[in-house]
């Protein structure tokens, strides 16, 4: 856990290049959970017009099919499954559609990320707020909890941990602890900044209305795929354009450089739902993974 999101990117890029299975859990606050395509083709299958109050088992077993064969090389079918699995387990007699919808509408993206098998979770503090791990790592950089708010997100880190709390830090506010099992490390080495950063795009890093002329473009990809970056947009593996920067995230990409980190790849993170203020239509939209490399003098 970190506290920053550029640090969690930093830890993910980190493990990632020295090939240990990690993966970033990203939150939904800039969009609902009914918006994400995946759930919207779910919701779409079990057919729930107005005058639908409870849902079959057929229904619900096939829209479940469906939803495996069309997405089954999407990145984000292992949350919407753990999400359905999740419904299913509190809801095993009668699956009522109001039910559903409240759900899916009160649900975190955090909340249906795997904990199974060797693959390190790395989040913000506040993105593992109410969730326990048997073991956690906190990173602490330059760290200082005078603050009653930086207490309370010291307190949430260290009480995520049910067996192992491992602590790094640069700062000595810990040192005056004496109890059993506690294990003091220092190190002295000088650590570098990671040679690539991850970066989870939202919707103000991208033009949201270019992707009104992109609707046939968008509907080809799921999340996972592989795009092109060529300088302020990025390409389907079609060499089609499906999405622009926006100007401000643009010029983020330009003060990267001036720190030596060069955009290197991007990939589909999400595919969601939006709607323009002003607009009763609703299109889909790209918010991609962007992975910046460090350039090094040689």
């Amino acid at each position: 856990m970190t506290k920053t999101n550029e640090e969690a990117s930093q830890i993910a890029g980190l493990l990632l290049k020295y090939n240990i299975p990690a993966k970033l859990i990203q939150s939904s606050d800039g969009f609902s959970l009914y918006n994400l395509d995946e759930i919207r083709f779910f919701l779409n299958e079990l057919n729930l017009t107005d005058d639908v109050y409870t849902i079959s088992e057929e229904v619900w077993n096939s829209a479940k099919r469906n939803l495996k064969d069309k997405y089954r090389y999407s990145s984000k079918l292992e949350i919407c499954n753990n999400l359905i699995k999740d419904f299913e387990s509190t809801n095993t007699k009668t699956k009522y559609k109001s039910d559903l919808d409240v759900f899916i509408r009160e649900s975190r993206l955090e909340d249906f990320f795997s904990e199974k098998g060797e693959t390190i979770l790395v989040s913000t503090i506040h993105k593992a707020k109410g969730r326990e791990f048997d073991n956690v790592f906190l990173m602490l950089e330059n760290f200082n909890p005078i603050t009653d708010e930086n207490k309370r997100l010291l307190y949430v880190a260290m009480t995520r941990a049910k067996n192992n709390l491992t602590i790094h830090l640069n700062t000595g506010f810990l040192d005056h602890i004496r109890t059993g099992n506690l294990l003091r490390i220092e190190d002295k080495a000088i650590h570098l900044p990671p040679d690539e950063i991850t970066m989870h795009l939202s919707h103000r890093d991208v033009w949201l209305d270019y992707f009104m002329y992109k609707q046939h473009l968008v509907a080809q990809l799921i999340s996972g795929d592989d795009l092109t970056v060529n300088g302020n947009e990025c390409l389907s593996k079609n060499g089609r354009t499906v999405l622009k920067f926006s100007k401000n995230f643009t010029e983020q990409i330009e003060n990267r450089k001036i720190i030596n980190y060069k955009l290197k790849s991007a990939r589909v993170n999400f595919i969601v739902y939006w709607k323009k203020e002003d607009n009763d239509q609703e299109i889909k939209i790209i918010l991609p993974e962007l992975s910046f490399k460090r350039i090094t003098d040689t």
